[in-house]
């Protein structure tokens, strides 16, 4: 084979695999966002910096969860965060309504999804439970 010839082939193999490449990553994109709420505000609709902006969310494990069970938390769609054991979530959030979608970190199986309807000055407080794989908010008074 002539200089030229290979130039073409080596060419074309570059062409094939940057287009690969590409559809793997948006594949990729699409299958890390399967699960998850569609639609996301911007952060500045979502979080308020106190209790005179908005209301609080608080969250803590039951009592029964393990030590290695870490919870993360998306609002709106967008991560607002995660924690485990001995450890107490809070956001300020905007008043109004807003997605709640909390799962055990790195698995979709079994998340909680709800609605929240946020009022200002108000503090929405959750114990959090895994009952056969299921992630469950369970309200309850203030947590500390």
């Amino acid at each position: 084979m002539c200089y030229t010839t290979v130039h073409m082939i080596m060419k074309k193999l570059h062409s094939v695999v940057l287009v690969l490449v590409g559809v793997l990553f948006f594949a990729g994109a699409k299958q890390m966002t399967a699960g998850q709420p569609k639609e996301s505000r911007s952060k500045e609709t979502i979080f308020a910096n106190s209790l005179a902006d908005g209301g609080a969310i608080r969250m803590k494990h039951s009592p029964v969860l393990g030590f290695n069970v870490t919870v993360a938390v998306r609002i709106d769609g967008v991560q607002a965060g995660g924690f485990s054991k001995g450890n107490v979530f809070e956001k300020f959030l905007t008043p109004g309504s807003h997605d709640l979608y909390v799962s055990r970190s790195g698995q979709h199986t079994g998340s909680y999804r709800s609605k929240l309807e946020v009022r200002k000055g108000e503090t929405y407080s959750f114990v959090v439970k895994i009952t056969s794989n299921k992630v469950l908010l369970v309200p309850t008074g203030r947590i500390d």
